[in-house]
């Protein structure tokens, strides 16, 4: 009688298809790595390798290109907060508090950053030391925020990609101007690229 009424168990088919589907809607409220790889690759690629090319006679980049540059940093800042706000917006509890947390702590981070670099040339920083302050606490900023996302969502790849990017961000500061704009547009705008292309890839191949 009770083998009657009881459920017949699900097949190996069906337990596959419900933990895939679980994955898939676990992924959905998580933000993705990427995506902000991708973004932020994008933007130290094109933003500092503009800034590299323009170089001139002391160092330091032409005015279009450091304004294309900054554009596409407030970009990459806007995209992620948005990105990491909606992404967690969905869920509720601790983790929703955590991801809209996350998420603005980017723009904490680069006000922080800014603050700073202005404190420098007003307190008589050559351009120089001002242009390598900015672009290597910019890469410690955005290294130590993937270390921070990677340890909160288990992401193995965003923590690593984390370590890089500060440690490019800080061996770039040896390199002066302009060679600074070239190591972290390649090390660094090219590193986030290819761990953006792995992580989709990754993505894709998932169940």
């Amino acid at each position: 009688m009770d083998d009657e009424t009881d459920p017949a168990p699900a097949s190996a088919a069906e337990a596959l298809s419900i933990i895939s589907a679980q994955r898939r809607v676990a992924r959905q409220t998580v933000p993705s790595s990427a995506l902000l790889f991708l973004v932020w690759g994008a933007a130290w690629l094109v933003g500092y390798g503009g800034m590299w090319l323009s170089a001139e006679g002391d160092g330091g980049p032409t005015a279009p290109a450091a304004v294309l540059a900054g554009a596409l940093g407030v970009a990459a800042v806007v995209t992620t907060i948005v990105h990491v706000v909606r992404r967690t917006r969905g869920i509720t509890g601790d983790s929703a508090r955590q991801g809209a947390l996350y998420g603005w702590a980017w723009f904490v981070g680069f006000l922080a950053m800014s603050w700073i670099v202005g404190a420098l040339g007003a307190a008589g920083a050559s351009d120089e030391v001002v242009g390598l302050a900015a672009n290597s606490v910019a890469a410690l900023v955005v290294g130590l925020l993937y270390l921070a996302g990677g340890a909160m969502w288990h992401a193995t790849g965003m923590y690593v990609l984390g370590a890089w990017i500060a440690l490019v961000g800080a061996a770039s500061a040896f390199a002066g101007l302009p060679g600074s704009y070239l190591w972290l547009s390649l090390a660094g705008g090219g590193g986030m690229l290819a761990a953006g292309v792995v992580e989709t890839l990754r993505g894709r191949a998932a169940p």
